[in-house]
């Protein structure tokens, strides 16, 4: 029987809730069973995008958090939504990437004009897509299954929703599945990786029969990764205007086991590092950040103190909210942010020592 058969009556409904229970109880990593519950989701939905075809002709890759999370095991966090990156000239219906490039990067008002038209074409796209997930989940005959596009989100948001069986009482959690679009990758930096969800590693429940989500989908380079959440990290350091700190701590503790487990080597790959910048300073600027350096030996990862406590809070809070799983509680940001800091001091001076 599939997992989420157990939908579909009241039934069926409170014996699943006992079976994520059960899950909760026996997972090896400890993760309660509202995470469970929302990871079947997560993986059911990546399949029918990926394995189903639902994505179309654009070329899109699966990144951030539960990418890290799913294909390579590198957090020990819980990561609720879907990050899916989508090439930028699949949203200007164009094959001669670098002629485009030149085109539409030539002055303010030419890239202003392009992100508009791109804009426009990410939501005709997304309202598509949400008509088409909608159309697929009803086949699921569940109560409460369906699709969203998130109003004034400008097409980078479809809220996927479904009937809970489990209880998360607390802010930190969504309690549906967010997919983010974006026409922001260069090149085709994609590999693919099988996933499965973390309910079938509970080995009562692989014994039982069950027949849980899985899904092959093409995941961001792991190189544009490491770049990607370098460089926002520098940004959130050195952008004028306050980031919202709710949520926020997450990419530092990201970047901070990426760089612990050795994820890749942040200095092997510069074509991934001028990509990544180069896609940033172009098309998605922001007042204050110089991303140029970045590659320059002056990248900051450590934002200045006020915005630093506002962020170590929310990471607190996170904890507290139960985002991290049982079995490996995180260090506190100020050890975290050590390592980062020392990091930072010891790429800056690898680039410097090459100039």
């Amino acid at each position: 029987m599939n997992i989420l058969d157990f939908y579909q009556t009241a039934e069926k409904r409170e014996e699943l809730k006992q079976l994520l229970i059960l899950g909760a109880q026996q997972h090896p990593d400890g993760l309660p069973d509202f995470f469970l519950e929302k990871d079947l989701w997560v993986t059911e939905i990546l399949r029918i995008l990926f394995d189903e075809g639902l994505l179309g002709e654009f070329t899109v890759a699966f990144k951030g958090g539960t990418a890290l999370s799913k294909c390579w095991k590198m957090i020990n966090r819980f990561s609720e939504d879907i990050d899916l990156s989508i090439h930028w000239t699949d949203l200007a219906e164009v094959d001669d990437e670098e002629t485009l490039w030149k085109k539409t990067t030539q002055s303010g008002s030419q890239r202003k004009k392009f992100r508009d038209t791109q804009s426009q074409k990410l939501l005709a796209w997304s309202e598509k897509l949400a008509g088409t997930l909608n159309k697929r989940l009803s086949e699921y005959e569940i109560d409460g299954l369906g699709a969203e596009l998130e109003p004034d989100s400008k097409g980078e948001k479809i809220n996927v929703r479904f009937p809970r069986v489990t209880d998360s009482n607390n802010g930190y959690h969504l309690d549906y599945v967010l997919l983010e679009f974006g026409g922001r990758n260069r090149g085709h930096p994609r590999h693919q990786h099988k996933i499965t969800c973390y309910m079938s590693e509970v080995p009562a429940l692989q014994q039982a029969g069950i027949h849980f989500p899985k899904a092959a989908v093409f995941a961001y380079d792991p190189d544009y990764i490491m770049w990607e959440k370098l460089t926002a990290l520098h940004q959130f350091s050195t952008m004028e205007r306050e980031p919202k700190a709710h949520r926020l701590a997450r990419h530092w503790y990201d970047v901070d086991c990426m760089i612990s487990r050795n994820f890749v080597d942040p200095l092997a790959n510069n074509t991934a590092r001028d990509n990544v910048i180069l896609m940033k300073r172009e098309r998605w600027p922001e007042r204050g950040v110089n991303y140029d350096l970045a590659s320059q030996g002056q990248l900051k990862l450590i934002p200045a103190p006020d915005r630093l406590a506002m962020i170590a809070q929310d990471h607190q809070d996170a904890i507290t909210g139960r985002m991290f799983y049982t079995s490996q509680e995180p260090d506190s940001f100020e050890h975290i942010t050590e390592r980062l800091r020392n990091f930072q001091n010891k790429i800056n001076r690898a680039i410097l020592s090459t100039k």
